[in-house]
């Protein structure tokens, strides 16, 4: 597609639809205040390129600017220090945001070692002022260069924090902690997505038993990133869990087979002491007995009937008796496994991270033995 015919296609797009446009920032040279140029210029280096990093903004470098309009030669002829002067010089740049800086050596002395800081200012071309400044100070060159990028983005913070995005974490593991850039967000599963400024973050989830996952992650302005984090559990962890999920496994099997056992007994105990009870027209069984001694009956086929009534009641009684002891005793296995089929989980969740297992086999052979290594899990 020719360039005209892509610029007249994001024309036609409505506004909500259109790609918010990048502020363009631009990163002068860094004066040198009694440092060397080289380390000036490697500063303002490293500086603009982890900006760039950010992926917020359109960086233009100095040397793209010095290409571009000769723009160092002219800050030196302009004398420029000034915010209105640095806002003009933007606004010829097309720029929306100046970094500026220096660079200075402070020589060791009077007992004080050798220093050397890094000045840096962010200037609104738009409002013509300053908005911020960061001085970062290190013991030698090397100190300070690793120290500049940190700085330009300490710079922009108040730019990244009007052109915020969202993170959304999805963990594989419960209660494990969320941290983005070394602070803490909350266990998971998050209550709903991070908040943060647009550019790089640093994100760690760690929950104890399980290797720290780490990842740099990359949050636009207006747009949700979600991350899926599969946490990997240590060969310690998957043992102890393993044989902690048997255990309640174990446990809520025997207390299931008590709970049945004793409602079947409950049950089973009632239904023999109903038949003992019977009816007046069964003989053999209590009401009948008394049905027949209430007519004066005593002796029948041989039988003591008041006798016979007086022991069948009794064995009614023990079997009530033990009836309700099953029925308890089930009820307190039903509960008792309620518990641990709700508080275990399956003992084969991590069966995958389990440690591999060499076995090792021998098998006599006429003049020798044949030995076979099996490894399991």
């Amino acid at each position: 597609m020719r360039p005209h015919a892509v610029a007249l296609a994001l024309l036609l797009l409505p506004a909500s639809a259109r790609p918010e446009p990048k502020p363009r920032l631009a990163v002068l040279d860094l004066a040198a205040n009694g440092a060397s140029k080289e380390l000036a210029a490697a500063a303002g280096t490293a500086a603009a390129n982890d900006l760039d990093r950010l992926g917020v903004f359109q960086v233009i470098t100095s040397e793209a600017i010095r290409s571009m309009l000769a723009f160092e030669r002219q800050r030196q002829m302009l004398g420029c220090t000034e915010a209105g002067c640095m806002a003009e010089l933007g606004g010829a740049l097309g720029a929306d945001w100046l970094v500026s800086g220096k660079v200075t050596r402070l020589a060791a002395g009077g007992g004080v070692p050798e220093t050397f800081s890094l000045d840096l200012t962010l200037t609104s071309v738009k409002k013509g002022q300053r908005e911020g400044s960061v001085i970062e100070t290190a013991r030698s060159e090397a100190e300070l260069l690793s120290r500049a990028g940190k700085a330009a983005q300490k710079l922009v913070q108040k730019i990244l924090a009007g052109r915020a995005g969202r993170l959304v974490v999805v963990a594989s593991e419960t209660g494990a902690v969320v941290r983005v850039d070394d602070q803490v967000k909350g266990t998971t599963p998050l209550r709903g997505p991070v908040v943060l400024p647009a550019g790089p973050h640093a994100l760690t989830v760690e929950k104890q038993g399980f290797v720290a996952w780490q990842k740099d992650v990359q949050v636009e302005a207006a747009k949700v990133v979600q991350e899926e984090v599969p946490l990997v559990p240590s060969p310690d962890f998957v043992r102890a869990y393993e044989a902690r999920q048997r255990r309640l496994r174990t446990g809520a099997w025997v207390s299931t087979g008590v709970a049945v056992v004793g409602l079947a007994g409950a049950i089973a105990l009632q239904a023999s002491a109903s038949s003992l009870y019977g009816n007046e027209s069964t003989p053999g069984t209590f009401l009948y007995d008394r049905q027949r001694v209430q007519a004066g009956i005593l002796i029948e086929n041989g039988v003591d009937l008041r006798a016979e009534a007086t022991s069948l009641q009794s064995d009614i009684q023990t079997r009530e008796t033990w009836s309700y002891v099953s029925l308890g005793v089930g009820a307190v296995a039903a509960v008792a496994a309620t518990y641990f089929w709700v508080a275990g989980e399956d003992p084969n969740r991590y069966a995958g991270f389990a440690e591999p297992v060499a076995r090792l086999d021998v098998a006599p052979l006429p003049g020798g033995a044949l030995a076979a290594i099996t490894v399991g899990f």
